[in-house]
């Protein structure tokens, strides 16, 4: 994760960064002030119209602000508009931006009961994190003296995983049960709530609405992260037709449980129908963010294998661990996968200021039997070892529509990159190009 309050960060950098911030403050000081407006805003939550939308969000770090704050936008929307009877919780791996510590504090305010999680390693001594700091004094302070503790608010951290041993708190997961004339919201992908993952990520979330039985497993899930205890049999699932959700912990020699890899051996490459390719090849897209270690090695023997055997393969990646990619460009069969580091230095100092970090894989063809077969993974979960001690979800969808547009969107940065500037001939040549990059 980038962390723009370092000291290290560049100059084009916190100007990408101010201008979102200062497009939230616009908004706010804009807005009308006084009765009127408290009026209206009373009325509006009396007689609510607004609706949460089904389906995936995509950000990205170039482009105009829409197109770098969907992601962003669509959450703050989504909290302005929770009822003040409703509830919110929220897992963020990192919690860094001033807007949505201003629109949960104001929530809290109005009666909304708001929790929200994060991983203590981004806000400790070495960790100015400002926003997080006031979110939690300005929670704490919207509790009443003798109000009861299942409608208090609070903010707090999590050491190491929230339900395992050791790992990282790296779910990204937001829970609403009433917003506007929508019931039981669950929003979670490759998001965290900080500025840097509008200003300086590609990122993804998917938004469901009134799915009672996959928010209700989340909700349980959530509960248990709050109370930071390691809980037996960690690993949990919930299975639909459409729509299916995974939760680690999980351990094993080979990853037991982890249900991308699980996918993958069951992929066909030949004879799809009225889905794939133009001959009939299935078509796979691989965007792990992060593809390192034993696990990363086993999903690249994994795409080597599909690629091989004539499967369309792309892999879109930021961080790629060295036999990993040895792997991947080996001999033999039909050579290396097509592959592309999606990452941006646009600055030329040798280190990288955007970098693509969702975690999706898409299938669109044959799996099994089933000829006619669109599937795709989002989620929190990079490929590599940290993520099955972590607190990681992973989520699938069933179905054309929603696989094409994730595939469609890898696609497009793939065949289109984003520009990377000339180095210039001041930088440092000593200088780690990840090194405001989460590395796992």
């Amino acid at each position: 994760m980038l962390r723009l309050h370092t000291p290290r960060a560049r100059l084009a950098t916190m100007v990408l960064a101010l201008a979102l911030v200062l497009a939230s403050a616009a908004a706010v000081l804009l807005a009308p002030t006084g009765p009127r407006a408290v009026a209206a805003e009373t009325s509006a939550e009396q007689k609510p119209s607004y609706k949460a939308q089904e389906g995936p969000t995509f950000n990205t770090a170039i482009g105009d602000q829409q197109s770098r704050r969907a992601i962003l936008d669509l959450l703050l929307q989504t909290i302005r508009h929770t009822s003040p009877k409703g509830q919110i919780k929220i897992m963020t791996w990192n919690f860094m931006n001033a807007g949505a510590a201003d629109a949960l504090i104001q929530r809290a305010q109005k009666g909304t009961t708001v929790r929200v999680l994060i991983d203590a390693n981004n806000n400790d001594e070495d960790t100015d994190n400002p926003s997080f700091r006031r979110l939690k004094k300005g929670l704490k302070a919207t509790n009443g003296k003798n109000e009861k503790g299942a409608t208090k608010s609070f903010a707090r951290m999590c050491r190491g995983s929230c339900r395992g041993k050791s790992g990282a708190a790296h779910s990204k997961m937001f829970l609403f049960d009433k917003v506007g004339l929508s019931r039981n919201v669950l929003i979670q992908g490759s998001a965290n709530l900080t500025t840097a993952a509008a200003a300086n990520q590609w990122n993804e979330v998917y938004t469901y609405v009134g799915r009672d039985k996959i928010y209700d497993f989340a909700e349980e899930i959530f509960d248990q992260m709050w109370r930071d205890k390691t809980t037996k049999n960690a690993y949990r699932a919930f299975e639909g037709s459409r729509y299916s959700l995974y939760f680690s912990p999980y351990y094993g020699k080979y990853f037991e449980g982890d249900p991308v890899q699980q996918m993958m051996d069951r992929i066909k490459c030949k004879g799809a129908q009225k889905a794939g390719n133009a001959n009939g090849r299935t078509i796979v897209r691989s965007a792990p963010d992060v593809i390192r270690g034993k696990r990363g090695m086993i999903a690249a023997r994994r795409l080597k294998t599909l690629w091989d055997q004539g499967c369309d393969v792309r892999i879109a990646y930021t961080v790629m661990g060295r036999d990993v990619k040895k792997h991947l460009n080996g001999g033999g069969g039909r050579g290396p996968v097509p592959m592309r580091h999606l990452v941006q230095d646009f600055d030329g100092d040798g280190d990288f200021d955007n970098y693509f970090h969702l975690k999706v894989l898409t299938i669109n063809g044959r799996i099994g039997a089933d000829r006619t077969s669109y599937v795709t993974f989002n989620g929190s979960a990079n490929t590599s070892d940290p993520s099955s001690r972590s607190d990681e979800q992973i989520g699938k969808l069933v179905g054309k529509r929603n696989t094409l547009q994730y595939q469609r969107f890898i696609d497009r940065w793939f065949e289109n990159p984003p520009p990377n500037a000339g180095r210039r001939a001041d930088a440092d040549p000593n200088v780690d190009p990840y090194q405001h990059v989460d590395m796992d």
